[in-house]
């Protein structure tokens, strides 16, 4: 935690007015003001610096500023917002990997290494060094071990080919739609074999418990001092292949009350704060039009939903779930929750998403028909008992549970809300243990199918949270995993999405908007998949 005294004194210089920058620099408080210097805020905190086994926002937005992966994802410039960009579907950017290219009829990538490249070791970055990474992610815990087998169909070693030095192949059983972005992700990022091999033990042969405070990778920035709770310290990496980021030295403060970190922004003790849910809508609203603050807002593809356990009465029955989808006052909850901060969800997938159509849903806010939904699933007379689970401190969750608690009184149900720390809330999500809950999900990889995988197929039971089970559903699914044919997959994908409202797998609540307060002359802020900074894109204006 962040101790007393430091948050104190943190604070207080803050509330001085004290100038953490000057009008060309940005410096911490702790900081010679000798390098261009970013300070940040969040409420977040590293658990692990493995790229395959963080659990943490935290970690994974130092994860993307440190490593490096085999190709990244690009981003456009926002129309009328030139500090600005966002990724777009199919847009790609060189990484470790120099140029990419097909054979084999789409079932084999062949990637080329950039030269010259060197670990902060001083040994070489090639071919070998990236089937490491490769071999790593396949066989030891962590992300990539599902992602590869499930979403690309590589399922041995010997998937990933070294043809020499420079040239890194993968050989898949079929073409696939996802495997650049597998590629791009930071739970795939580079890291020095014989680093790793140096720190291995017979019990843990990947050296994860070693990568838990140490890394081994190569990247814009390195870090320079993680003190928990309190800040993380980065700075550019000498030599970095890339163009040097104009920030050279990162500071992340440690701030978890909002309060303290709206604090900081006004009093310029910071100049962004970062990381998902950092800020309330109602105080993103309460910010616009703030002297020398800028509040950024984007379309996101994160998914907010009302979980109905399918295996606890009466959400077995799809009557009962249809009615609590009719009963769903998203009209309320978008202006009084939201602050317009967010969009209407109207398909399990989100806007963002390829595929997506939003003229599937039947569902729109009417009481009455709720009620005559539930009556036809015998349930007219007393009211039924239900827990609606919310994690503590995420303010909308929170809110919006008072509305649909209000609204689901109205067809017949008794809701008690159970405020849950994020660990408990998360192992009773993961085992099962809720009835009802308002659950948040964003797929890393913006692809309708890699989506509907994790979140409705009756294999996945680790995130299919509601134990959704459908065997057409789970066919076409398995179909398109790997179809080389857009238009068949499209069709497959509007397909699962008629099913899925049919069935009111979900009860639908919003898409977040991605969005951010920075300081007015930050730019280069730019919203990825995965939505987490990368700040060497970052400068002053």
């Amino acid at each position: 935690m962040f101790g007393n005294q430091s948050r104190r004194n943190f604070l207080k210089l803050a509330a001085s007015g004290s100038a953490m920058f000057t009008p060309d620099l940005f410096t911490g408080p702790a900081h010679a003001q000798d390098v261009p210097t970013l300070t940040v805020a969040w409420g977040a905190d590293i658990d692990s610096f493995d790229p395959s086994q963080f659990k943490s926002d935290g970690a994974y937005i130092v994860q993307a500023n440190i490593y490096d992966t085999v190709l990244g994802w690009g981003a456009e410039p926002v129309t009328g917002s030139p500090n600005l960009s966002i990724s777009k579907p199919g847009v790609f950017i060189g990484g470790i990997g120099e140029s990419w290219k097909f054979e084999n009829g789409d079932k084999t990538l062949v990637v080329k290494i950039r030269q010259g490249l060197k670990f902060p070791s001083g040994r070489p970055v090639n071919a070998q060094a990236v089937k490491y990474l490769f071999d790593r992610g396949l066989r030891s815990p962590g992300y990539m071990r599902l992602i590869f087998p499930t979403m690309i169909g590589v399922t041995q070693a010997d998937q990933f080919e070294v043809r020499d030095d420079s040239t890194f192949a993968i050989n898949l059983p079929a073409p696939s739609a996802m495997l650049l972005d597998v590629l791009a992700l930071s739970n795939n990022a580079l890291l020095d074999p014989d680093e790793i091999k140096l720190h291995a033990t017979a019990d843990d042969p990947w050296a994860a418990q070693w990568l838990k405070r140490n890394t081994a990778g190569l990247g814009p920035y390195k870090p320079v001092s993680n003190n928990p709770g309190v800040e993380v310290i980065l700075e550019a990496t000498p030599g970095y292949w890339g163009p040097a980021p104009y920030f050279r030295r990162i500071v992340i403060k440690y701030a978890s009350n909002e309060a303290d970190r709206i604090l900081l922004l006004k009093r310029k003790a910071i100049d962004m704060v970062v990381g998902p849910n950092s800020m309330s809508p109602k105080n993103l609203k309460n910010l616009e039009g703030a002297p020398g603050l800028t509040v950024v807002s984007l379309p996101d593809t994160n998914c907010n939903f009302l979980c109905m356990n399918l295996k606890k009465k009466p959400f077995d029955n799809v009557k009962v779930r249809q009615a609590i989808n009719y009963a769903m006052p998203i009209h309320a909850i978008i202006p009084n929750v939201l602050y317009g901060y967010g969009e209407q969800m109207k398909s399990p997938i989100a806007a963002q998403t390829p595929g997506y159509d939003g003229s599937l849903s039947p569902y729109k806010y009417d009481v009455g028909k709720a009620k005559s939904l539930m009556a036809e699933a015998g349930h007219g007379s007393g009211p039924i008992p239900v827990k609606l689970a919310v994690r503590v401190g995420y303010a909308p969750h929170e809110q919006a549970a008072i509305w649909i608690q209000r609204e689901l009184e109205k067809i017949g149900f008794q809701v008690s809300i159970e405020k849950e720390t994020d660990a408990t809330f998360r192992q009773l999500s993961s085992s099962g243990g809720h009835e009802l809950s308002i659950e948040s999900w964003q797929s890393w990889i913006n692809d309708p199918v890699y989506h509907l995988y994790w979140n409705f197929h009756s294999k996945a039971t680790a995130t299919n949270k509601g134990a959704y089970a459908n065997q057409v559903l789970d066919k076409i699914i398995d179909d398109n995993m790997r179809e080389a044919d857009p238009g068949k997959r499209m069709a497959g994908v509007k397909e699962a999405q008629k099913i899925l409202l049919d069935d009111a797998a979900w009860g639908l609540l919003w898409y977040d908007n991605w969005a951010r307060v920075t300081r007015s002359e930050l730019a280069g802020v730019a919203k990825y998949w995965d939505s987490f900074e990368r700040f060497n894109k970052m400068k002053l204006a």
